[in-house]
This record gives C-alpha cells, structure tokens and sequence, in this order.
C-alpha cells in the first residue's frame, strides 16, 4: 500500500514540473513574441550600417539620423588607383549621395526574412547584422571629376626617334596614357554595388597609347660610310639651295632591298624653298647628289642610276658627280642606289662652316669587314675612268671599273 501512494506522489510531482515547464515555455513564447513584435517598426539590436550602429531606432528616428549625417558619410574618403598611381577621394567628389530610403528598406525586408532564432540571437546580443549604404551617383559630377584627374595623368606617347646630336642613336619610343572616362564609371558603379569601405579601393580603366617604334631601327649603332664637299664661295643663293636639299634627304631610312631615289627625296628641284640661281631654280642641288652618291659608293652599295654633268665639277674628281635636273613634264635626272646590306640605312645630311657632309649610318656587320675607296684616272682631254677599290683587313682584294664618263664641255 506504501509502495502505491509513493508511485502516485511521485507522478503528481513530475506532472507539476511538466505542467509548470510548459507553463514556463508558453509565457517564454508570449514574452518573446511580444519582444520581437516590437521589432516591426524597429531595428534589431546589434544592426549597423558600415560604422553607424542603428540598434533599437524606428525607422523614422534611422531616417531622422542618417539625413543629419549624411554630409559626415559622403566625406569618407576612398582611394582611386589607375596607372600604378594612387589618388584618394571623397564619396561627395565621386558625385554619391547615400539613398537613405532604399538604404533603410534593404534592413527592414532583410529584418523580415530573419528566421525567429536569428532575431532572439541579435536580441540577446550574441549575432551581428552589418550594411552597406546605398548609394546614388551623379554621373555628371562624377565625370567632372574624372576629367580633372583626366588633365593630371593623361601624356602623349613619344615616338622612337634618331638622336643625332652624337652620332646616330636610336632612341626608344615612351607609350602614353590615357583616362578611359566611360569604363571608370562603369568601375565605380560596379565597386560601389558591392559596398564601400575603408579598404575599398577603385581601379579605374585607361588605355596605353602606343608609342611608333621600328626594332629594326635599333641595329643602326654605325657611321658605313661618308663623303663631303666644299660649298663654293661667294654663291648665297646656291648655297641656299644646297642647305635645302641636306635637309630634305638628312633622316631618310632606305629599307634593306630599298631604292633611294633622289629625285623622290630632295625633288623636284622647282618646289617652294628651293630659290634661284644663275640659270634656273634649285641650280647647286646637284653637288648634294654627288655627295650622296660618293658616300653610297664608298659604302659599297648597288648604284642603280648615276648621269655626270655636261662638264666636270670643281667639288670632286672627274667621274665621280653626279647631275639630277627635275622638268615641267614631271620626268627626272635621277641619281639612285639600292640597299643591299641586312640593314636599314640612316642619313645624316648636313653642313657646317661650308662645307656639305653626307653620313651612312647602319649596323657594324652591315659591310661585312670590308672597306671602299675610289680613285678616278683621266683618259683624254675630257674623259676620266672612275673605280671603286675593295679593301678587308687593310689590304686589297679587289678593284673594278664604276664607269667611264665623258664630258662634252671644258
């Protein structure tokens, strides 16, 4: 009979305890609900906005905040980088302005979304919720700022070119830079998606302006050949037009397999800058071509056309000049030479204290260890046999005839 009352006293307790648990819960579930029901028109604790802690404001009081301190956000600064440079911003000078409204909406139907747990976890101080603002962009403000820096950073490619105060160097080209103002916005619009803050940092685009530059050219590191003659005294006018004509073939770049053509470069002789002289205008621009041609063969190049004058020239020995005449008709005397190195040629034409120099300039290899003289013999009153001489290792290996010229005046 003991044992029974026992067993019942203790079936009465525990279903006391289980009654009070349930108990217990139900109000645990009426508390909490209530609590969170608070929460409809309300931020849930432990809630920020990038820096700003917006727990347990209504959604008025948030807005109320953030317009106050809208002006403090849009002055965070952020860093911009485009070519390997580096510049720092504020949101204000990228035209943003924070969207309170969609800033504030994006929290509430998140708040919605939250499962029961969550919302007691954050209540309870154990979870935390963090936002980005919401920003608009002024596109128009935004450009306004990207020309700015656009006038900062852009620069002009630098073509390569020949320095010829020293010789004859080729002188690599420098790219330039410039600001592709249409794919920045595009960049800061899609990084200011994803959120902003203290380590953003925005790669704007820009587009690298090719400088000009021909390898080949780097192989010229050689003066091939020279020749100069004396500019006759006392003729201003023809000198004008010898000047003239070294400045018209001076950095001209005859290509391997390529014809120079004097006619082409320095012609016609009647064109504005040439003057006149004695006879005709650009009278003297046939001393520049016999100063062309001496240095062509005297770099052992392929004459391909050569006419002399009608009498021998004072500036070089006999059968050595070289005539060019240019006509109404648009036909040419013309002196030319090929090309027949692996290298491109440079020409330097100029004068100094009088005198007309033409300078070959290629690659140290280009002769192939051989070196050019010439000499002229006379033959008769007004005959002369012109020959080029091949020398290797300071001896001669070969002499043959350039040609025969007759002149038909003294």
């Amino acid at each position: 009979m003991s044992f029974i009352n026992n067993s019942k006293e203790k079936l009465i307790v525990l279903l006391s305890l289980l009654f009070i648990l349930i108990l217990s819960y139900v109000g645990l579930v009426i508390y909490n609900n209530k609590s969170l029901k608070e929460y409809d028109n309300k931020i849930l604790p432990n809630t920020y906005i990038e820096d700003f802690d917006m727990s347990y404001y209504t959604y008025d009081n948030s807005k109320e905040k953030l317009e106050y301190s809208k002006d403090y956000i849009t002055s965070k600064k952020i860093k911009v980088n485009v070519n390997s440079k580096e510049f720092e911003y504020s949101l204000n000078d990228l035209g943003l302005t924070i969207n309170i409204d969609e800033t504030l909406r994006k929290i509430k139907d998140n708040q919605k979304k939250l499962d029961y747990s969550t919302k007691l976890m954050m209540i309870n101080g154990t979870k935390k919720s963090k936002y980005s603002f919401i920003y608009d962009i002024d596109n128009e403000k935004l450009k306004n700022t990207l020309n700015t820096l656009k006038g900062e950073i852009d620069y002009n490619a630098v073509n390569a070119y020949f320095d010829t105060s020293d010789g004859v160097v080729y002188k690599d080209g420098e790219d330039g830079f410039s600001l592709n103002i249409d794919n920045s916005i595009k960049n800061i619009t899609e990084e200011i998606k994803k959120g902003i803050n203290e380590k953003t940092n925005i790669s704007l685009a820009g587009d690298i302006i090719e400088a000009y530059r021909n390898d080949s050219y780097k192989d010229i590191d050689t003066m091939t050949s020279s020749f100069s003659t004396v500019f006759m005294p006392n003729t201003y006018m023809r000198n004008i037009n010898l000047n003239y004509a070294l400045n018209l073939i001076n950095g001209t770049v005859v290509e391997p397999g390529e014809i120079f053509s004097y006619c082409d470069t320095a012609g016609p002789f009647t064109r504005y800058g040439y003057v006149f002289y004695y006879e005709f205008v650009g009278n003297g621009v046939c001393q520049i071509a016999t100063t062309t041609y001496n240095a062509a063969l005297l770099g052992g190049l392929e004459i391909v056309k050569r006419y002399p004058h009608a009498k021998k020239s004072l500036y070089v020995a006999g059968g050595l000049d070289a005539t060019v005449a240019s006509y109404s008709s648009g036909w040419c005397v013309d002196m030319q030479f090929k090309n027949t190195y692996k290298y491109p040629i440079y020409i330097k034409a100029y004068s100094y204290n009088g005198v007309a120099y033409v300078e070959f300039w290629s690659n140290h290899d280009a002769k192939g260890g051989l070196e050019y003289t010439t000499s002229s013999v006379q033959i008769g009153q007004r005959g002369y046999k012109s020959y080029l001489h091949t020398w290797k290792d300071g001896e001669e290996i070969d002499v043959h005839e350039i040609d025969t010229t007759w002149y038909i005046e003294d």
